[in-house]
């Protein structure tokens, strides 16, 4: 298992388990279904981190995203 951030969506922010070998989560939501991609990514003064984006972020959204959830 390995801890990741999820950016993006209803999940923006939360802290999750997901198994390695994973690269793609799903959540239901009221508003409907959000698919997850994992991602790697390398912040600054934090190094290299894996996410679980919406599918649908650019990279850039997402590094910012992220590095916002890192301070």
């Amino acid at each position: 298992m390995a801890i990741v951030l999820y950016v993006g969506g209803s999940k923006d922010g939360d802290k999750g388990l997901v198994p390695h070998g994973f690269s793609k989560s799903q959540a239901d939501t009221e508003l409907g279904r959000e698919i997850y991609t994992e991602r790697f990514m390398e912040l600054q003064g934090v190094g290299k981190v894996r996410v679980m984006a919406l599918e649908s972020m650019h990279d850039e959204i997402v590094h910012q995203r992220a590095a916002v959830h890192y301070r």
